[in-house]
């Protein structure tokens, strides 16, 4: 029998790409699917992500984490605050010392509260109530630098220009309201106004509110509106909403979110604008796109910084297997993406000036707010020290002919701190993967398959924490027989 040519697959610098023909996929560097390994980090090889750990204590088991926000003042003194769930309303807690205490306002129940930072004072709305304060502890519902007793009780607020804006208020879904001018405070009795947002033209409510350089964005759940001060221009920017305030986030000078498309399963994904244009930026994980459920769509949260953007999904299923808890990231200069999961659901994050250190931080589905990439575990209320689970799937590999028959008689996969991980493999996408050996040595890691068959997938697994790193695997003398029998 002649021999083709073996297969190293050592570059995997591009990250996932779920759908790509098996042929293409050979000379590609890039996995199906994989599981918590960053493709950023080290140039060619997955890194699989480091941990995360609780900032202070479990708030209240089994609550959602509603609304989170750092408050900072000119001062330099800064407040974590976050909104947890309860049993008949919703409260508000401040970090004071490294213990949540229990401030003295409470909202409505199982609803996302939002906040906002302007002129030294933080207000926080949830649709039905409004409320401000000047130093996180003492709350008022009136007056303030920022009016807020004769603010709109919408469900939305972004300062721009100077001025506060607000939306989603109940009776009026299709109206953005904006405050005076700022001086050293804001009035909503003088200078403010309002904006019809094109309403009722059948593309949803607003749904959410953002910035770019010149322009006010005003999301619909089915349409993307702007306004630069001047006009909302006569048409839509584009017909790619978002129903997620959560979803949208500000990168580097543009924005991204997540939308659930128009009417076809290939346009649900995540976009990027600058307010005079939209980009897809998920063509490469359709698939997974495609496999978010639309029960979750509203409840999309994500974070940006100028490095990354990421948005928690929920649980996907890809190729029968279940992944929970999943967060897509996207680094915003190699273009790449990773899917992350984690022990808990997020839904929501913020930043977290700790001392003088920044961190991601995100709000739990168990009344917990979790320090993000920190450690190499995870640590949640009821388990220390949980190793990352990670995983790495290929792409088919046909070698070149699909339809003779080919023998692989030996695999070896390269890795760093990957001992026990294992080797597993699929031949012509019938039933599971079964294992063919497991990594025990940093170097070698020789391992015969007697494999046969037309097409060939490969799957490496295992758990860290170390922060381990995939390089890739060798495919060794395969074989082609002369028929396919």
């Amino acid at each position: 029998m002649p021999k083709i040519q073996s297969i190293q697959k050592r570059n995997l610098s591009d990250g996932i790409l779920t759908s790509v023909d098996d042929d293409l996929a050979s000379g590609a560097n890039c996995v199906k699917y994989s599981q918590n390994l960053l493709w950023h980090k080290v140039a060619g090889r997955g890194v699989v992500r480091e941990g995360t750990s609780l900032v202070g204590a479990q708030i209240a088991d089994g609550k959602n984490i509603l609304g989170l926000h750092q408050f900072i003042l000119s001062s330099g003194t800064k407040y974590l605050l976050a909104v947890v769930d309860g049993a008949s309303n919703s409260a508000l807690h401040r970090l004071i010392a490294g213990t949540w205490t229990t401030e003295s306002i409470s909202g409505v129940k199982a609803v996302k509260h939002r906040f906002l930072t302007f002129l030294d004072t933080v207000m926080v709305l949830d649709g039905t109530n409004k409320t401000s304060s000047a130093d996180g502890d003492a709350w008022v519902t009136t007056g303030g630098n920022l009016d807020i007793g004769n603010c709109p009780a919408g469900k939305y607020a972004i300062e721009w220009r100077d001025r506060v804006y607000v939306a989603g208020v109940s009776a009026a879904l299709d109206t953005l309201y904006y405050s005076g001018l700022a001086t050293t405070t804001i009035s909503w009795t003088s200078g403010n106004g309002t904006l019809r947002i094109e309403p009722f033209d059948g593309q949803g409510s607003i749904t959410g509110l953002a910035k770019v350089p010149g322009y006010l964005l005003i999301f619909k759940e089915r349409a993307l509106k702007r306004w630069n001060g001047a006009s909302t221009f006569p048409d839509d920017l584009n017909r790619l909403g978002t129903p997620s305030q959560e979803s949208i986030v500000f990168g580097q000078k543009t924005c991204f979110y997540f939308s659930s498309g128009y009417g076809d399963k290939e346009s649900i994904g995540f976009y990027e604008t600058n307010g005079s244009n939209t980009i897809k930026i998920s063509r490469n994980i359709q698939e997974i796109c495609s496999a978010i459920s639309s029960a979750n769509y509203s409840s999309i949260a994500g974070y940006g910084t100028g490095e990354i953007v990421m948005w928690s999904i929920g649980d996907i299923v890809l190729d029968n297997i279940t992944y929970s808890n999943v967060v897509m990231l996207y680094h915003l200069n190699t273009r790449t993406w990773a899917m992350l999961t984690f022990p808990t659901l997020f839904k929501i994050f913020a930043l977290y000036i700790d001392s003088n250190d920044l961190k991601i931080i995100g709000g739990n589905s168990d009344g917990e707010v979790m320090e993000i990439f920190t450690t190499d575990v995870d640590d949640i209320t009821g388990s220390l020290n949980r190793e990352i689970e990670y995983s790495a799937q290929f792409h088919g590999i046909t070698f070149g002919r699909r339809d003779k028959i080919k023998e692989i008689s030996k695999i070896v996969p390269h890795g760093k701190n990957l001992l026990s991980a294992s080797v597993m493999a699929r031949v012509d996408e019938e039933g599971g993967f079964n294992e063919i050996g497991n990594i025990t040595s940093q170097f070698e890691n020789e391992f015969d398959a007697s494999l046969r068959g037309h097409l060939f997938e490969f799957r490496i697994a295992g758990v860290s924490k170390n922060s381990g790193e995939l390089i890739g695997m060798d495919i060794l003398t395969p074989n082609i027989t002369q028929s396919n029998k």
